[in-house]
Protein backbone atom coordinates (compact mmCIF):
# COMPACT_ATOMS: atom_id res chain seq x y z
CA UNK A 1 0.00 0.00 0.00
CA UNK A 2 1.49 3.38 -0.98
CA UNK A 3 1.95 6.11 1.65
CA UNK A 4 -1.09 8.18 2.62
CA UNK A 5 -0.61 11.77 1.45
CA UNK A 6 -2.81 14.49 2.92
CA UNK A 7 -2.89 18.07 1.64
CA UNK A 8 -4.35 20.63 4.05
CA UNK A 9 -5.64 24.12 3.21
CA UNK A 10 -4.38 24.05 -0.37
CA UNK A 11 -0.71 23.51 0.45
CA UNK A 12 1.68 23.79 -2.51
CA UNK A 13 5.31 22.83 -2.99
CA UNK A 14 7.97 25.19 -1.68
CA UNK A 15 11.73 24.80 -2.05
CA UNK A 16 12.37 25.32 1.65
CA UNK A 17 11.10 22.38 3.72
CA UNK A 18 10.51 22.23 7.47
CA UNK A 19 9.61 18.58 8.10
CA UNK A 20 8.68 16.90 11.37
CA UNK A 21 8.13 13.49 12.88
CA UNK A 22 4.96 13.25 15.00
CA UNK A 23 5.11 11.43 18.36
CA UNK A 24 7.56 12.93 20.87
CA UNK A 25 8.45 15.58 18.30
CA UNK A 26 5.24 17.59 17.95
CA UNK A 27 3.05 15.89 20.56
CA UNK A 28 3.19 13.43 23.43
CA UNK A 29 0.48 11.56 25.37
CA UNK A 30 -1.26 13.27 28.26
CA UNK A 31 -0.32 12.59 31.90
CA UNK A 32 3.23 11.46 31.19
CA UNK A 33 2.30 8.15 29.54
CA UNK A 34 4.65 6.52 27.05
CA UNK A 35 1.93 5.55 24.54
CA UNK A 36 -1.35 7.30 23.67
CA UNK A 37 -4.62 5.47 24.34
CA UNK A 38 -6.98 7.10 21.81
CA UNK A 39 -7.38 9.84 19.21
CA UNK A 40 -7.77 12.61 21.80
CA UNK A 41 -4.83 11.50 23.98
CA UNK A 42 -2.29 14.14 22.96
CA UNK A 43 -0.81 17.41 24.06
CA UNK A 44 1.88 19.57 22.47
CA UNK A 45 5.40 18.49 23.39
CA UNK A 46 6.03 22.15 24.21
CA UNK A 47 3.50 25.01 24.28
CA UNK A 48 5.73 26.75 21.73
CA UNK A 49 5.14 24.13 18.99
CA UNK A 50 2.13 25.68 17.14
CA UNK A 51 3.57 29.18 17.07
CA UNK A 52 6.99 28.10 15.86
CA UNK A 53 5.57 25.93 13.07
CA UNK A 54 3.38 28.82 11.91
CA UNK A 55 6.44 31.07 11.98
CA UNK A 56 8.30 28.67 9.68
CA UNK A 57 5.34 28.75 7.29
CA UNK A 58 5.23 32.55 7.33
CA UNK A 59 8.96 32.56 6.53
CA UNK A 60 8.40 30.62 3.31
CA UNK A 61 8.83 27.02 4.42
CA UNK A 62 6.75 24.09 3.19
CA UNK A 63 5.47 22.37 6.35
CA UNK A 64 5.46 18.56 6.28
CA UNK A 65 4.80 15.77 8.77
CA UNK A 66 6.56 12.50 7.88
CA UNK A 67 5.57 9.59 10.12
CA UNK A 68 5.19 5.81 10.30
CA UNK A 69 1.71 4.68 11.37
CA UNK A 70 -0.32 1.59 10.49
CA UNK A 71 -3.23 2.14 12.91
CA UNK A 72 -6.25 3.96 11.47
CA UNK A 73 -7.08 5.78 14.74
CA UNK A 74 -3.51 7.04 14.95
CA UNK A 75 -3.71 8.37 11.41
CA UNK A 76 -6.90 10.17 12.42
CA UNK A 77 -5.06 11.70 15.38
CA UNK A 78 -2.26 12.97 13.15
CA UNK A 79 -4.76 14.61 10.80
CA UNK A 80 -6.62 16.13 13.78
CA UNK A 81 -3.42 17.66 15.16
CA UNK A 82 -2.31 18.92 11.75
CA UNK A 83 -5.68 20.57 11.10
CA UNK A 84 -5.48 22.31 14.48
CA UNK A 85 -2.48 24.28 13.19
CA UNK A 86 -4.78 25.87 10.59
CA UNK A 87 -2.05 26.44 7.98
CA UNK A 88 -1.34 24.91 4.56
CA UNK A 89 0.75 21.79 5.07
CA UNK A 90 1.35 18.22 3.95
CA UNK A 91 1.12 14.99 5.94
CA UNK A 92 2.83 11.85 4.60
CA UNK A 93 2.08 8.64 6.49
CA UNK A 94 3.85 5.34 5.79
CA UNK A 95 1.35 2.53 6.39
CA UNK A 96 3.40 -0.32 4.91
CA UNK A 97 6.36 -1.31 7.09
CA UNK A 98 8.52 -1.65 3.98
CA UNK A 99 8.12 2.11 3.50
CA UNK A 100 8.77 3.12 7.12
CA UNK A 101 11.37 5.75 7.87
CA UNK A 102 14.33 5.75 7.40
CA UNK A 103 13.38 4.61 3.88
CA UNK A 104 13.08 7.69 1.66
CA UNK A 105 9.84 6.42 0.07
CA UNK A 106 7.82 8.98 2.08
CA UNK A 107 9.99 11.83 0.88
CA UNK A 108 9.97 10.72 -2.76
CA UNK A 109 6.20 10.16 -2.73
CA UNK A 110 5.59 13.70 -1.52
CA UNK A 111 8.22 15.65 -3.41
CA UNK A 112 8.06 13.75 -6.70
CA UNK A 113 9.81 15.63 -9.48
CA UNK A 114 10.19 18.76 -7.36
CA UNK A 115 13.34 19.64 -5.44
CA UNK A 116 14.04 21.08 -2.01
CA UNK A 117 16.79 23.47 -1.01
CA UNK A 118 19.00 21.14 1.02
CA UNK A 119 21.03 24.02 2.46
CA UNK A 120 18.11 25.37 4.48
CA UNK A 121 15.65 22.44 4.67
CA UNK A 122 15.60 20.21 7.74
CA UNK A 123 13.85 17.32 9.47
CA UNK A 124 12.98 17.32 13.18
CA UNK A 125 12.73 14.00 15.03
CA UNK A 126 13.42 12.49 18.44
CA UNK A 127 15.15 9.29 17.23
CA UNK A 128 18.56 10.85 16.71
CA UNK A 129 20.82 8.51 18.67
CA UNK A 130 22.48 9.11 22.04
CA UNK A 131 22.23 7.01 25.18
CA UNK A 132 18.65 8.08 26.00
CA UNK A 133 17.28 7.50 22.52
CA UNK A 134 15.89 4.16 21.39
CA UNK A 135 16.98 4.62 17.76
CA UNK A 136 18.75 6.88 15.29
CA UNK A 137 16.18 6.29 12.52
CA UNK A 138 15.20 9.97 12.26
CA UNK A 139 18.83 10.98 11.88
CA UNK A 140 19.27 8.37 9.13
CA UNK A 141 16.03 9.50 7.44
CA UNK A 142 17.32 13.08 7.32
CA UNK A 143 20.56 11.82 5.80
CA UNK A 144 18.68 9.91 3.08
CA UNK A 145 16.85 13.13 2.18
CA UNK A 146 20.12 15.04 2.24
CA UNK A 147 18.89 17.58 4.80
CA UNK A 148 19.92 18.54 8.29
CA UNK A 149 18.48 16.65 11.29
CA UNK A 150 17.40 18.68 14.31
CA UNK A 151 16.11 17.60 17.70
CA UNK A 152 12.69 18.78 18.99
CA UNK A 153 14.47 20.49 21.86
CA UNK A 154 16.68 22.58 19.59
CA UNK A 155 13.62 23.84 17.69
CA UNK A 156 10.84 24.12 20.25
CA UNK A 157 12.40 24.26 23.69
CA UNK A 158 11.21 27.23 25.70
CA UNK A 159 13.67 29.04 27.92
CA UNK A 160 14.43 26.52 30.62
CA UNK A 161 14.00 28.77 33.61
CA UNK A 162 13.80 27.12 36.99
CA UNK A 163 12.92 29.48 39.80
CA UNK A 164 15.13 28.87 42.81
CA UNK A 165 13.34 29.69 46.07
CA UNK A 166 14.97 31.56 48.91
CA UNK A 167 15.63 28.89 51.52
CA UNK A 168 16.07 29.41 55.25
CA UNK A 169 19.01 27.11 55.95
CA UNK A 170 20.41 26.46 59.42
CA UNK A 171 23.65 27.93 60.66
CA UNK A 172 26.42 25.51 61.51
CA UNK A 173 27.53 22.38 59.63
CA UNK A 174 24.65 20.90 57.68
CA UNK A 175 24.01 17.94 55.42
CA UNK A 176 21.37 18.39 52.72
CA UNK A 177 19.73 15.48 50.91
CA UNK A 178 18.30 16.57 47.57
CA UNK A 179 15.34 14.55 46.28
CA UNK A 180 13.25 14.52 43.11
CA UNK A 181 12.81 13.16 39.60
CA UNK A 182 15.63 13.56 37.07
CA UNK A 183 14.93 16.93 35.47
CA UNK A 184 12.95 18.21 38.46
CA UNK A 185 15.34 21.11 39.02
CA UNK A 186 17.01 19.70 42.12
CA UNK A 187 20.52 20.16 40.70
CA UNK A 188 19.75 23.81 39.97
CA UNK A 189 18.64 24.30 43.58
CA UNK A 190 21.66 22.35 44.90
CA UNK A 191 24.15 24.39 42.89
CA UNK A 192 22.53 27.63 44.01
CA UNK A 193 22.99 26.55 47.64
CA UNK A 194 26.63 25.67 46.93
CA UNK A 195 27.41 29.20 45.79
CA UNK A 196 27.97 29.61 49.52
CA UNK A 197 31.58 28.48 49.94
CA UNK A 198 30.69 26.65 53.16
CA UNK A 199 28.79 24.03 51.10
CA UNK A 200 30.38 21.23 49.09
CA UNK A 201 28.44 19.82 46.13
CA UNK A 202 28.51 16.02 45.76
CA UNK A 203 26.79 14.75 42.63
CA UNK A 204 25.34 11.26 42.33
CA UNK A 205 26.05 11.02 38.59
CA UNK A 206 29.75 11.53 39.32
CA UNK A 207 30.31 9.68 42.60
CA UNK A 208 27.52 7.07 42.26
CA UNK A 209 27.86 4.61 45.22
CA UNK A 210 30.81 6.53 46.71
CA UNK A 211 29.00 9.72 47.68
CA UNK A 212 29.54 9.19 51.41
CA UNK A 213 33.24 8.52 50.86
CA UNK A 214 33.49 11.77 48.90
CA UNK A 215 31.92 13.67 51.82
CA UNK A 216 34.22 12.45 54.59
CA UNK A 217 37.14 14.78 53.89
CA UNK A 218 35.13 18.03 53.73
CA UNK A 219 33.12 16.92 56.77
CA UNK A 220 36.37 16.50 58.71
CA UNK A 221 36.79 20.27 58.42
CA UNK A 222 33.11 20.91 59.20
CA UNK A 223 32.14 21.88 55.68
CA UNK A 224 28.44 21.57 54.88
CA UNK A 225 27.43 18.98 52.29
CA UNK A 226 24.79 18.80 49.55
CA UNK A 227 24.10 15.30 48.20
CA UNK A 228 22.51 15.66 44.76
CA UNK A 229 20.71 12.49 43.60
CA UNK A 230 17.13 11.23 43.34
CA UNK A 231 16.99 9.61 46.83
CA UNK A 232 13.49 8.18 46.40
CA UNK A 233 13.60 5.58 49.20
CA UNK A 234 13.70 5.80 52.98
CA UNK A 235 16.54 3.27 53.04
CA UNK A 236 18.78 5.46 50.88
CA UNK A 237 17.97 8.63 52.81
CA UNK A 238 18.70 6.87 56.13
CA UNK A 239 22.34 6.36 55.13
CA UNK A 240 22.81 10.14 55.00
CA UNK A 241 20.75 10.80 58.13
CA UNK A 242 22.98 8.38 60.04
CA UNK A 243 26.10 10.03 58.61
CA UNK A 244 24.89 13.48 59.66
CA UNK A 245 24.09 12.37 63.19
CA UNK A 246 27.46 10.65 63.54
CA UNK A 247 29.22 13.94 62.76
CA UNK A 248 26.85 16.19 64.72
CA UNK A 249 25.44 17.85 61.60
CA UNK A 250 22.07 19.44 60.97
CA UNK A 251 20.29 17.33 58.36
CA UNK A 252 17.72 18.51 55.83
CA UNK A 253 15.86 16.91 52.95
CA UNK A 254 14.92 19.26 50.12
CA UNK A 255 12.25 17.59 48.00
CA UNK A 256 11.91 19.31 44.63
CA UNK A 257 8.39 18.05 43.94
CA UNK A 258 8.16 18.81 40.22
CA UNK A 259 5.70 16.50 38.43
CA UNK A 260 6.83 13.54 36.35
CA UNK A 261 5.49 15.17 33.16
CA UNK A 262 7.35 18.46 33.63
CA UNK A 263 10.52 16.71 34.80
CA UNK A 264 10.55 14.43 31.77
CA UNK A 265 10.02 17.33 29.38
CA UNK A 266 12.98 19.11 30.95
CA UNK A 267 15.01 15.93 30.58
CA UNK A 268 14.11 15.74 26.88
CA UNK A 269 15.23 19.36 26.53
CA UNK A 270 18.77 18.43 27.54
CA UNK A 271 21.48 17.64 25.03
CA UNK A 272 21.24 14.00 23.92
CA UNK A 273 24.24 12.82 25.94
CA UNK A 274 22.79 14.30 29.17
CA UNK A 275 19.33 12.78 28.90
CA UNK A 276 18.31 9.88 31.12
CA UNK A 277 16.12 7.09 29.70
CA UNK A 278 12.39 6.88 30.41
CA UNK A 279 12.94 3.77 32.57
CA UNK A 280 14.67 5.95 35.19
CA UNK A 281 11.32 7.63 35.88
CA UNK A 282 9.60 4.29 36.31
CA UNK A 283 12.30 3.15 38.75
CA UNK A 284 12.01 6.38 40.76
CA UNK A 285 8.22 6.02 40.97
CA UNK A 286 8.44 2.34 41.89
CA UNK A 287 10.69 2.95 44.90
CA UNK A 288 9.32 6.36 45.88
CA UNK A 289 8.50 6.77 49.56
CA UNK A 290 7.11 10.10 50.71
CA UNK A 291 9.74 11.93 52.80
CA UNK A 292 8.67 12.68 56.37
CA UNK A 293 10.39 14.48 59.21
CA UNK A 294 10.02 11.32 61.30
CA UNK A 295 13.01 10.05 59.30
CA UNK A 296 15.18 12.44 61.31
CA UNK A 297 15.57 15.50 59.11
CA UNK A 298 14.01 18.90 58.56
CA UNK A 299 11.89 18.62 55.41
CA UNK A 300 11.67 21.42 52.86
CA UNK A 301 9.37 20.93 49.86
CA UNK A 302 9.84 23.24 46.86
Amino acid sequence: MPPTLITLKGAVHRDKMAAFDFDWTLVNPKDGKTFPSDVDDWTWLYPTVPGIIKEFYDNGYMIVIFTNQSKSWKQAQIELVAKSLDIPMFVAIATDKADYKPSRVLFDSLVGMNTVDKEVSFFVGDAIGGKANFSDSDKVFAETMGVRCRSPESVFRPADVIEVPVLALPTGPSLIIMMGFPGSGKSTVAKEICKDSQYVYIEGDVHKTKMIKAALEPMSSKKSIVFDATHSSIKKRKEYVDLAKKHGYNVLCIHVATSLEVSYKRNKAREADRQVPKIAYSVYSKYFEEPKEEEGFTLIVV
